[in-house]
């Protein structure tokens, strides 16, 4: 496994924590190898794994490696601000299935994850989960004709979701292909198709757009203030019939 790009040190441990727990015992050229790091480097992060309190377990010769002993807990949550709205887009997926095999864990599931996270992440964590709304299920038509959106675009999607900052984005509908700039306050599923709920600057209006007919976006230095979720929504349900 290759590193990741621009990865920081704060993301490696992350993903040396995961490893630790994903098997009994590691040897260390394979930890350094799925890190995509020198042994040096893996010595190095070892060090300030141990210096955080983890009890990491290593055993000289033939047959030893690394672990973190049976029963020890790893510690809170520490995600990125993409795998964190990953997750709870996740959740949101789920509970719009109304699976029984799902919805009998996800209340405790929920809880578990906002007590998963440090004090001081918990309260933006639940302003992301209220900005994903649940819609009506898609049309036949909708259904139909819903494609796998360019993850190059939900990169820059979820940055600018995140980040509350407008995206330039090049959008198609049946009729026409407009470059415009939208800021975007809400994701909506609608299953199995999801939207964004947003401020469009080219119609001064709210429009609700579907992220598979975003053909490229691009991040802007403009920030916005999020508007109230009621108000954009009355417009969005007069939208759904042209989306």
């Amino acid at each position: 496994m290759s590193k990741a790009p621009h990865e920081s040190v704060s993301e490696r441990l992350d993903r040396l924590l995961g490893l630790l727990a994903s098997q009994r015992s590691w040897n260390g050229p394979g930890l350094a190898a799925e890190l995509g790091v020198s042994l040096r480097t893996l010595r190095r992060d070892m060090a300030r794994l141990a210096a955080r309190g983890v009890p990491i377990e290593a055993e000289r010769g033939r047959g030893g490696g690394v672990r973190v002993p049976a029963r020890v807990g790893l510690g809170r949550l520490q995600l990125n601000h993409r795998e964190a709205l990953d997750l709870l887009l996740a959740l949101a997926i789920g509970e719009r299935m109304r699976s029984p095999l799902l919805l009998s864990s996800l209340k405790g599931l929920r809880q578990k994850i906002a007590t998963a996270f440090p004090p001081e992440e918990r309260s933006r964590i639940n302003r992301l989960r209220r900005r994903i709304l649940h819609g009506p299920l898609a049309s036949h038509r909708i259904s139909e004709s819903w494609e796998n959106p360019r993850p190059s675009v939900l990169g820059l999607v979820q940055d600018g979701f995140f980040e509350q900052r407008a995206l330039e984005v090049v959008y198609r509908t049946a009729r026409e292909r407009t470059t415009r700039v939208v800021e975007p306050h809400y994701l909506m599923l609608a299953w199995p198709a999801w939207y964004l709920l947003v401020w469009d600057h080219l119609r001064d209006a709210v429009r609700l757009l579907r992220l598979d007919r975003i053909e490229s976006a691009r991040l802007t230095d403009a920030t916005f203030q999020l508007r109230e979720a009621d108000a954009m929504l009355l417009v969005a349900r007069d939208l759904f019939a042209s989306v």
